[in-house]
Parts: C-alpha cells; structure tokens; sequence
C-alpha cells in the first residue's frame, strides 16, 4: 500500500515539474500563431515551367528545320539537300522552277520559325521575372502577429529578396535582349531574302533557256549560303548557348527562392522561430549563394556576347529605340547594299526580261 502510494507521488511530481518547464519555455518563447490552413510547398507557377517547354519545342522545331541546310552548308557550301539534283537528273525548265521555289519556300519558312522561337524565348524570358516577382509577394503572406524583433528581422529579408528579384530581372533582360535581338534580325534577313527571291522570280522575269537557268542557280546557290552563314552560323549557334545557359541558371534560381520562401513558411507553420528561423538573422548570409549565382550568369554572358556587350545594352535600355542594336549590326553585315541589284553579274542581268 505505501509503495503503491509512494509512485503515485513520485509521478504527481514528475508530471508538475514537466508543467512547469513547459511553461517556462512558453514564457521566454512565446509560440508564433499557427495559420489557419498549410501553405503548399509548390510555389512557381506552372506557367513558369509551360512557358519552358514551349520555349524548347520551338528550339527544337528550328533545328529540324535547319538540320540539312546545316549539313550541306558544311560540305561544299551548296544546297543538294534543298535543291536536289539540280542539273543532274532534269535539266528541264519546269524542274528548274520547282526547285526555285522550294529554296523561297524553304526561307519563308525558316523565317517563320525564328519568329516562333523568339517569341517563345520572350515569354520565358518573361515568365521567369513574373515567377520572381511572385515569390517575392509570397512574403506578404506571412502572418503578421509577430513579435517586434521577429518583424524586424522579416523586413531585412524581404528588403534583401526584392535587391535581389531586381538584380535578377536585370540580368533575365540582358539575356532576353541578346537572344531575341539576334533571333529577330535572323528572322529579318531569311524573310528579306525570301522577299528578293520572290521579286526576282515575279517582277524581273527569268529566260527559260538552259544557261539562263544555270547562271540564276549558280547566283542563288552562292548567296543563299552566303547569307545562311552570316545570319545562321555562329550567331545562332551562340544564341542557343546563351538561352540555355541562362534556362539552367533561372531554373536553379526559381527553386532556391521557392525554397526559401516555404523555409520561412515552415518557421511559423510550426511554431518555432528559434529552432526554424536561425536563417533570418543573417539574410545576406542567406542570399549569397545566389547572388554569387547571378554574377556567374552575368559574367558568362557577358563574355559569350562580346566583352561588355551586356552592360552597354542596360545602359541603353530606356533609351531612344531607334538607338544602334546588336540586330542591327547582323542585318547590315549579312544583307549587302541593295541586295540583289547590285550583286548581279552583268551575263546574269541579260537573262531578265524586265531588268
């Protein structure tokens, strides 16, 4: 009976010891407000990742379409692939014709297709500063009963995240002005040449005869690849680079901040600032990474672009938008002065009826 009672106590004790320390702890740590309902742990919206994946089926799509044309081009810089068999198995003038207008189908098309890809780099480009944006804003959604130092230390994280959302919309711009800059005077030149061809063929009226047709052929052969070079070549294949570059690193970005963002969630979720939330004493600490992040991709472009060119095109921005581009330097380099006029041999001149 007396050991029986004996625990009974010991227990009673133990159970108002634990009481009091609970209390203690409450006291000098005062349990932050639980929201009324859990905040999901996916916070980027799915536009973000739709707009990824358009952006890469277009990339894709432009590709295939120049895949040949690229292959040829490397060869013998002619065009079997677009215009088979010239000469060799139909010399015939309709078969002449046909093989004209596959070479202007062919950059219509092209053209069409820079123009979707550029379009959907934009978006991305776009979507990728909204999401940011967004993220950004998902702070305010932190209840607001906190403690005086605990709001403090919110507003320097928030006042941190919004130095880095501009940086980062600031770089996402310089990315997008290089890609869809180049990508938009790609488009400019295939749809120009494409034009001219179609003018030749219309208004200047070929000779049928078979050395007619062979100097006009020998004429597009040339400058076809000429301008498929000078527009396509290099300037695209770096294009493909600074977009996927940059792709990677945002995707890397979008997730950091997303992390981040459901981290300070979770201190207050789970009522415990102490334990949870060590990360708000030192934003800059927590923020370093990624800043290092966007330096890296800065750098990287700036170097991909032409030393500097990145800086000088913020510095533009805002100005005057008839100001000189890096488009523009691409259309005049690869489109000659009064093109074709002015490249026609005098023997190919004569094979026109309304020259």
């Amino acid at each position: 009976m007396h050991s029986v009672l004996l625990i009974f106590i010991v227990l009673n004790c133990l159970l108002w010891c634990f009481q009091g320390q609970t209390a203690s702890v409450s006291s000098n740590h005062p349990r932050l407000p639980m929201p009324l309902h859990s905040i999901s742990a996916e916070h980027i919206s799915k536009d973000f990742y739709y707009a990824i994946e358009k952006s890469d089926r277009s990339k894709d799509k432009l590709q295939r379409k120049l895949l040949h044309f690229f292959e040829n081009l490397q060869k013998n810089l002619t065009m079997s692939t677009v215009l088979s068999d010239f000469g060799k198995s139909d010399t015939s003038a309709e078969n002449y014709i046909v093989r004209i207008h596959e070479l202007l189908k062919f950059f219509y098309e092209a053209s069409n297709v820079f123009e979707e890809f550029s379009n959907d780099v934009e978006k991305f480009y776009e979507a990728s500063k909204n999401s940011s944006h967004a993220l950004l804003l998902k702070l305010r959604q932190v209840p607001t009963a906190q403690p005086k130092y605990v709001k403090v230390l919110l507003t320097n994280y928030f006042a941190e995240m919004e130095f880095f959302n501009i940086m980062f919309s600031e770089i996402v711009n310089d990315a997008m002005e290089y890609t869809v800059g180049t990508l938009t005077a790609i488009q400019k030149i295939f749809f120009y040449y494409a034009e001219a061809q179609s003018f030749i063929l219309h208004n200047w009226k070929l000779k049928l005869n078979l050395e007619c047709r062979e100097l006009y052929v020998d004429f597009l052969q040339h400058h076809s690849a000429k301008i498929f070079e000078c527009a396509a070549g290099h300037n695209l294949e770096l294009t493909y680079d600074v977009y996927a570059v940059t792709k990677l690193n945002v995707k890397y970005i979008m997730k950091q901040l997303e992390f981040r963002i459901q981290r300070l969630f979770n201190c207050f979720i789970f009522g415990s600032y102490a334990i949870q939330c060590t990360f708000l004493n030192n934003a800059d600490r927590d923020f370093e990474n990624l800043f290092i992040k966007l330096a890296e991709l800065e750098m990287y472009l700036d170097i991909k672009t032409k030393t500097g060119l990145v800086s000088v095109l913020r510095r533009r921005r805002g100005r005057d938008a008839d100001e000189f581009t890096k488009a523009d330097s691409i259309i005049d380099k690869c489109l000659l002065n009064d093109f074709p006029r002015n490249q026609i041999s005098n023997r190919l001149k004569g094979c026109f009826y309304n020259f």
